[in-house]
């Protein structure tokens, strides 16, 4: 519990928030439950909005900090700053209750404006807010390298929505209570039920008459959500998402819509749907402080390193027995398949369409352990089978060709059904195109990750690749040539320390040499979907931009931002985000 302060007679000292300065010529000082805050408010010129734009701040009276975190609070539609004034209540009750950092909350005067950047060179309100507001009041409360929290209240929380969708690597936390989304993605099936939620005029001077579409679609949040769900994961983005099950505006069904949008796709978030909660009334003071205690949860994580060492056991044994389960019911097994010339094994998960998993150059299935799971708990049978000289797989592995490798993957969806989306990283995606133009009859769609092509690595990287695989390397330069080669800078290496094959990266390696990128490319007919990892020093991105410009509508790119070569233990959600929302549409 704080500390109470005695306010008697208390000043701000300079340079934590001088009441003489111009931009904040209006201070509230208080002191409510032993939490020392203050209200302020003040304005800012901007040629974006034709400015001034007033605004309000709440702040604990505790001093500056390079790491207060900023929340850009979003009143609704036809409201004003006063808006953070009528919420000081919620902030002050947490953080009395210690469930809420320290932070500046700042809500700006929008009116109607809907927060939008508007057509033909109108308004730029969400511009604005990002580029404008967010900086000025950082610079005015010290915090340079603090999270930024976009949250607000029906058209606030839209807004916030959209905001945080569009631009997930400057938004840390979107909190978005009763968010007035229209549960469709094109306008001409917005249900005359959601059209009361924006005034006809608004309507009118906001898209256009009839309503501009492609402008329209370019600002909700389930069609920014599905194109940039895995830039959402992989910036490690917090969202909550909230609305009343009475609520008159029927906000309900487009939250709904979006809850199982981003639930689909693999995108974590916290959602609820409350109970006899209205658009307005006794339950909406309650859950603003339910979405601050979420926001306080994400900006004060717990400290597991604290946690006893016999509720992590405990986890660990329960996760154990799931996985006895598991096999027991038949969702996870394993199983030997007869090849064309060997035997080789496959471990199974789930049920639904196929879904074939093949790893890179002298890897194992076990670097799809985690994509594996997120795919069969939205019901996919997925088959990671084990490359010849792994875990049980023939150890015939002199003068293989793609073809060879090829044929063993089609032996594997022959015995569990066609046809299989395939799955492949690096040379498991050149065994993958090769499948699909030996068998096209197998393959539903390509899913390649880091797919290579003709434009070849750097050559420090490339060897670092090459001395990976040298068994008399010390452990130390193991783990250097993996971490220079393989990941990118910040992400940790040891994941990948184990489970290196050098005599069936060999075998590959031969195997691939003899059949050239741009010959694969040209065979290539069916659908694909190609991931790729932004820093990947292996496979350069060009190669993805190149393939895409050949092929055309055959081939689509999504990029994985904070990745390298290694991609799937670096951004393991991200990864199951973009191709579940790319075959999500397919099934």
């Amino acid at each position: 519990m704080r500390q109470p302060v005695n306010l008697v007679g208390a000043a701000p000292s300079r340079g934590w928030c001088d009441p003489n300065a111009s931009v904040f010529p209006d201070i509230v000082w208080a002191d409510i439950y032993y939490v020392r805050f203050m209200l302020e408010k003040g304005a800012i010129e901007t040629s974006l909005v034709g400015g001034p734009v007033e605004y309000s701040v709440l702040r604990p009276g505790t001093g500056p900090s390079t790491e207060l975190p900023i929340v850009l609070w979003l009143h609704g539609g036809g409201g004003s700053a006063r808006f953070l004034e009528t919420c000081q209540a919620q902030f002050v009750s947490c953080w009395t209750e210690s469930s809420l950092p320290d932070l500046a909350a700042v809500t700006p005067s929008a009116g109607w404006s809907y927060y939008l950047d508007q057509r033909d060179d109108g308004e730029q309100w969400e511009t604005f807010l990002l580029d404008e507001l967010v900086p000025h009041l950082r610079a005015q409360v010290g915090s340079t390298n603090g999270p930024l929290v976009v949250g607000g209240i029906s058209v606030g929380a839209l807004a916030a929505l959209r905001m945080a969708f569009r631009r997930p690597s400057d938004v840390s936390v979107v909190v978005a209570i009763e968010p007035t989304i229209e549960a469709a993605t094109a306008a001409d099936e917005i249900p005359l039920r959601d059209r009361v939620q924006v005034p006809a005029a608004v309507r009118r001077r906001l898209w256009g008459d009839p309503i501009d579409d492609d402008f329209w679609q370019a600002n909700h949040p389930l069609v920014l959500a599905e194109a940039n769900g895995p830039a959402i994961v992989a910036a490690g983005m917090a969202i909550y998402l909230e609305c009343g099950d009475q609520d008159l505006f029927h906000a309900q069904y487009g939250a709904e819509l979006l809850h199982r949008q981003l639930f689909d796709n693999g995108i974590s978030h916290e959602y609820r749907l409350v109970r006899g909660g209205n658009h307005v009334g006794p339950t909406v003071g309650a859950r603003v402080v339910d979405a601050l205690r979420f926001v306080g949860r994400v900006l004060k994580p717990v400290d597991y390193d604290t946690t006893s060492i016999t509720s992590l056991v405990e986890v660990e044994t329960f996760a154990a027995q799931v996985r006895e389960l598991e096999a027991s019911s038949g969702y996870r097994q394993t199983q030997e398949v007869r090849g064309p010339d060997c035997k080789l094994t496959v471990h199974t998960q789930g049920e639904g369409p196929p879904v074939v998993l093949l790893p890179s150059l002298g890897r194992g299935a076990a670097d799809f352990a985690d994509l594996s799971d997120r795919l069969a708990r939205a019901r996919y049978r997925v088959l990671r089978p084990e490359p010849r000289g792994v875990a049980g797989s023939s150890s015939l592995l002199d003068g293989l060709t793609l073809d060879d490798f090829a044929d063993d993957v089609a032996a594997i969806i022959d015995a569990f059904g066609a046809p299989a989306t395939v799955v492949g990283h690096d040379f498991g995606g050149q065994v993958a195109q090769m499948v699909a133009y030996l068998y096209p009859d197998l393959v539903s769609s390509l899913v390649l990750l880091a797919a290579p092509g003709p434009i070849q690595p750097k050559p420090e990287p490339a060897t670092a690749l090459r001395r990976v695989f040298i068994p008399e390397l010390t452990d130390e330069e193991h783990l250097e040539a993996i971490a220079l080669a393989l990941f990118a800078e910040g992400n940790d290496p040891v994941v990948w320390v184990n489970g290196w094959y050098p005599m069936v990266a060999f075998a590959e390696a031969e195997a691939e040499r003899h059949v050239p990128i741009g010959e694969l490319w040209a065979k290539l007919r069916t659908e694909a979907l190609v991931v790729q990892p932004t820093e990947d020093q292996i496979v350069l991105p060009e190669n993805a931009d190149m393939m895409a410009e050949q092929l055309g509508d055959l081939v689509t790119v999504i990029e994985i931002p904070a990745a390298g070569h290694a991609l799937l233990p670096e951004q393991p959600e991200a990864v199951a985000s973009a191709i579940l929302g790319w075959l999500g549409p397919r099934r």
